[in-house]
């Protein structure tokens, strides 16, 4: 009995890991599919665990498309960073999905604030409100190669 207590102990701490990379001009935290988050996104059929080709492929497109995307620059203004001019200063969250069509979608949360404490960003999705280009979200459908949903904070 006790080993089968362990061995349900051991599987539920590890379903919820999140794990730590670090690339060329980026890190960030990859969510677990089956960590708990308050969010889906669109025909949503299910998460999945981004692996390291995913996030490699996801910060191309990022780095790509942002600037286009990005052509408003909405509450990037008076103090508050220029998003695709500052890529490297985010620290990241990421979130995989599959959508109906068998496509992966990759959330991406950025964080600007280097204070935040590591086990912070490793146990929650950080949601602020306010504080404008700070933080901000986008997802990513690495199939497509298409960048959506921009979603930058207001200057509160």
């Amino acid at each position: 009995m006790n080993k089968l207590i362990i061995f349900f102990c051991l599987l539920f701490n590890n379903t919820n890991e999140t794990t730590y990379i670090k690339g060329k001009g980026f890190t960030g935290y990859i969510f677990n599919e089956n960590h708990f988050v308050l969010m889906s996104i669109e025909n949503q059929k299910m998460r999945y665990t981004p692996n390291r080709k995913d996030i490699l492929n996801a910060e191309k497109l990022l780095k790509g498309n942002l600037k286009c995307k990005n052509s408003e620059q909405a509450n990037q203004k008076k103090g508050c960073p220029v998003i695709h001019k500052n890529l490297k200063k985010y620290i990241r969250q990421y979130v995989g999905f599959i959508n109906t069509e068998g496509e992966k979608i990759i959330w991406i949360n950025f964080l600007w604030d280097k204070n935040i404490d590591e086990s912070r960003l490793k146990q929650d999705i950080i949601m602020t409100h306010d504080g404008c280009s700070h933080y901000w979200n986008i997802k990513i459908n690495i199939d497509k190669e298409v960048l959506y949903e921009l979603n930058i904070n207001g200057n509160g």
